[in-house]
């Protein structure tokens, strides 16, 4: 009976050996698919599969992004996201995402120390890239936050935006995306820009929840600059509103502004390509700062756009012109005085920009 009964045990741990396995099967797959799975859960999901197993337990934390939204921050899970990434090693969170809706950390103050809480472990844990969307909400980051040395890239989407505290310093900030932000005033954007030195790609997305005013640019650093104001709605400034930009280093330029009423380029030297579709018929040495381009798209209503004397397109090779205006011969004739570098012409009647 003994020689019977021995066998069968030994196939029942073997069946059951095997049904464990097929049960984890997943935990088999390489680590890189197994990221690619959790990218695609809530934050609550990937805090469930920390019980799956030890191996669970800290593969989410090698994760190149972790988003959090308003179903997300719950205090056990805000805490227990803090607590991983506390007791881990560094330098290992590479993108935080918060989405949070409308008022909710100014109905609970604990929400905004739990928002708190978690951007001081992010900064911690050697943040490369922050992305915050309030829905209209105001922000006031930790000032922790203000002193970040690994932080590359800064998105704030749709919120008010507090004050720079004096003394702060995005030394490693390369890209900042600015997309409909309010701000206490005009000089709060220049605060904001003065604390990135190292800063070349700026996007700048204007809407009628934005207040300021004259957005000053004055970024010696900056390479590529992108604006963006085609949505003004029923908030646009009565007075005077545009941009004013001063960048010596910028080589890329793309603006789309159908509602600015000012507009002033100075010391573009450098400029490689630029994309300009503008309505604005007060923009000061637009044409004048475009000189040393090699690949121009230009849309503009107006013929007569203000420029320097003498101001000719040595470097021109790529020419893109909008036929919109009634009196656009009048620009290409300006245009192309002196065409000996110029290979490509286009003359196009449809653009993005809708004239008055």
């Amino acid at each position: 009976m003994r020689e019977f009964y021995l066998p069968f045990f030994q196939l029942r741990s073997r069946c059951l050996a095997m049904e464990n396995y097929r049960r984890d099967i997943i935990s088999q797959l390489p680590d890189d698919l197994l990221l690619r799975i959790l990218s695609s859960l809530s934050l609550k999901e990937v805090m469930a599969t920390s019980f799956l197993s030890r191996r669970w337990r800290s593969l989410w934390k090698l994760g190149s992004k972790l988003k959090i939204g308003d179903k997300d921050f719950s205090e056990l899970l805000v805490k227990w996201v803090s607590r991983s990434l506390a007791i881990s090693n560094p330098q290992i969170l590479k993108s935080l995402d918060l989405k949070l809706i409308p008022g909710e950390l100014d109905r609970n103050i604990n929400s905004f120390y739990r928002f708190s809480s978690l951007v001081e472990t992010a900064v911690s844990c050697g943040l490369r890239e922050l992305r915050i969307e309030f829905l209209y909400t105001s922000l006031e980051l930790p000032s922790i936050f203000y002193a970040c040395g690994t932080l590359e890239t800064l998105i704030l989407c749709r919120l008010h935006f507090a004050d720079v505290p004096p003394n702060g310093s995005l030394s490693s900030l390369k890209t900042l995306r600015l997309l409909s932000v309010k701000f206490s005033r005009d000089e709060s954007v220049q605060k904001l820009l003065s604390i990135c030195p190292v800063l070349e790609e700026l996007v700048v997305r204007r809407s009628g929840y934005s207040n300021v005013e004259i957005f000053t640019i004055n970024v010696p650093s900056l390479t590529s600059l992108s604006i963006d104001y085609l949505r003004a709605g029923s908030h646009q400034p009565a007075g005077v509103h545009g941009f004013v930009i001063n960048a010596p280093t910028l080589r890329y330029l793309n603006i789309r502004d159908r509602h600015s009423n000012y507009l002033l380029f100075t010391n573009m030297p450098v400029l490689v390509k630029a994309n300009v579709e503008a309505v604005c018929d007060q923009s000061e040495s637009l044409i004048g700062s475009l000189a040393s381009v090699r690949h121009l798209s230009l849309c503009s209503k107006f013929s007569n756009i203000p420029y320097h004397a003498g101001t000719s397109f040595a470097f021109l090779e790529h020419l893109e012109l909008c036929t919109c205006s009634s009196e656009w011969w009048n620009l290409l004739s300006f245009i192309i005085t002196d065409p000996l570098t110029l290979r490509v012409l286009k003359l196009k009647s449809v653009c993005s920009i809708q004239f008055p």
